[in-house]
């Protein structure tokens, strides 16, 4: 005997399982998002997934249905990035009952009902795929930024396989998903042109670039902390928008100097201000203090903090070293000299002008004339060594100013012929140099005793006897006259 059905309840029946199926809408764009007629579903189908990972761009991105674009995002395709995808096991998608536990479902409701599938990163373009999946709900979680600087990482998301095309109502078997990151970066580098001796300023030029927001991605929190050498001593900081809008600290950022770290840190009011693809600058001017170690290398790296994220610059450096004069007699070299005076220039041209003569700032002493002591020695105790911290050596010149008493200003290091010489950054092997003085000339003294006074005395004599004879001469023609 057969059981007659009611058409009337067949249709409610029907009815409440596709408007379960509508309800999926209401859960976001990777659940189903209109009413598809489960029994349109091919369940042999295979599925899959693929993640192309992108750079949050500047504007907010084209919505999409998750079948793949035509033309892909224009932003940059991350390398390296890592995804976990979990299935949700207590929900079978081979039931209306299981797509309508899809509606209103958030990734944290699915905890405790989680079985691992697979694990990978993103390769060339920023593509990961997932093959040969079951039909199922799915928990996406980016779990790793590899090498990018990802300031704000994708949220974990839901996608059941298939998914609904609400463009055409059928069922999409690859789909396809554009999860975005936001990226931070930070360089740093030294601009060491003005310094020569210590105490000159050195300035440190920080960039750091603003990642770009989104609805899920919120920027709190923008901080440029810079940990100084201690051989450093701050003495400003001003921070400017590449953008070009203008931003003025106490009202936009504040600086802190005090502890050793210089923190720029920006306000409320001022991370409004922060246009797309925005950079921010900082222009950070130390001097250089001392020297201590065996090196004159001065290394500093910046980090930027946003949100919860941290990353860090290159470390760039300023390299300088010291200067060790030595003062001999030109005769004999283990005989030291004191109160030679010496000045440092820049230019052979300023050296042979005597202007502009370098002064180095140690122990709170400011000087640009270096006298021996009783050593002969004079120390310089810090010279920039090269050019903003790369290998190019400065070349500086000596020039001797003051002879020790009863010597010359030494002919190697003359204000006519100044001497040329660069530095080392490494204090175990100072620059030694020795400026070698040859002594005054005596006057020419009168001899006394020997052959020589005797000849003198001699000639003397004879002369004397020429003029007794002349004299008689003289005498005997005036007595032949009068007589």
């Amino acid at each position: 005997m057969s059981t007659a059905r009611n058409p009337f309840k067949r249709r409610i029946t029907a009815g409440i399982g596709i408007a379960a199926l509508a309800a999926a809408a209401l859960f976001g764009s990777m659940l189903p998002a209109n009413a598809a007629d489960a029994g349109n579903i091919n369940p042999d189908a295979a599925t899959s997934l693929t993640i192309h990972k992108h750079a949050q761009p500047a504007g907010p991105g084209a919505e999409h249905n998750g079948t793949e674009l035509s033309t892909a995002p224009d932003s940059e395709g991350l390398v390296g990035v890592t995804f976990k995808i979990e299935k949700v096991a207590n929900i079978d998608l081979s039931s209306n009952e299981g797509w309508a536990a899809t509606v209103g479902l958030t990734p944290e409701a699915v905890a405790g009902h989680l079985e691992f599938v697979a694990e990978g990163a993103t390769g060339p373009g920023g593509i990961l795929k997932f093959d040969g999946l079951e039909q199922a709900v799915y928990l996406v979680t980016e779990t790793g930024p590899g090498d990018n600087n990802i300031a704000f990482a994708a949220k974990p998301f839901l996608v059941t396989l298939p998914l609904p095309n609400k463009a055409d109502n059928t069922w999409i078997y690859d789909v396809h998903v554009y999860p975005k990151n936001s990226l931070a970066s930070i360089t740093k580098e030294v601009n060491d042109s003005a310094a020569t001796g210590l105490g000159d300023a050195v300035t440190w030029n920080i960039a750091a670039k603003v990642p770009n927001q989104s609805a899920d991605a919120a920027l709190t929190k923008f901080e440029i902390s810079d940990q100084l050498d201690s051989r450093l001593t701050f003495q400003s900081a001003t921070a400017t928008l590449a953008s070009g809008t203008a931003i003025a600290e106490g009202a936009d950022y504040t600086v802190d100097g005090s502890t050793g770290t210089v923190k720029i840190t920006f306000t409320s009011e001022g991370l409004k201000k922060f246009a797309a693809d925005e950079t921010v600058n900082v222009a950070l001017t130390t001097t250089v203090t001392t020297l201590t170690g065996d090196s004159g290398i001065i290394t500093n790296d910046a980090a930027v903090f946003i949100n919860d994220s941290s990353f860090a610059s290159d470390k760039a450096q300023t390299n300088w070293g010291k200067v060790i004069i030595r003062k001999t007699d030109s005769v004999d070299q283990t005989k030291n000299l004191k109160g030679a005076q010496f000045q440092v220039y820049a230019t052979e041209a300023d050296a042979k002008a005597g202007s502009n003569a370098v002064s180095v700032t140690s122990n709170g002493v400011t000087a640009d004339v270096f006298t021996s002591g009783d050593n002969g020695i004079t120390t310089i105790d810090g010279l920039r060594a090269t050019v903003n911290g790369t290998e190019e050596a400065i070349t500086y010149w000596l020039v001797e100013t003051k002879a020790p008493s009863g010597y010359g200003i030494s002919a190697q290091a003359s204000k006519a012929n100044p001497m040329s010489f660069t530095v080392s950054s490494t204090i175990d092997t100072a620059v030694d140099i020795t400026v070698k003085n040859t002594q005054t000339p005596p006057f020419m003294l009168p001899l006394t005793g020997g052959s020589g006074t005797a000849m003198f005395m001699m000639a003397g004599l004879g002369i004397l006897a020429v003029a007794g004879g002349v004299a008689m001469r003289k005498r005997s023609t005036r007595r032949a006259v009068q007589a």
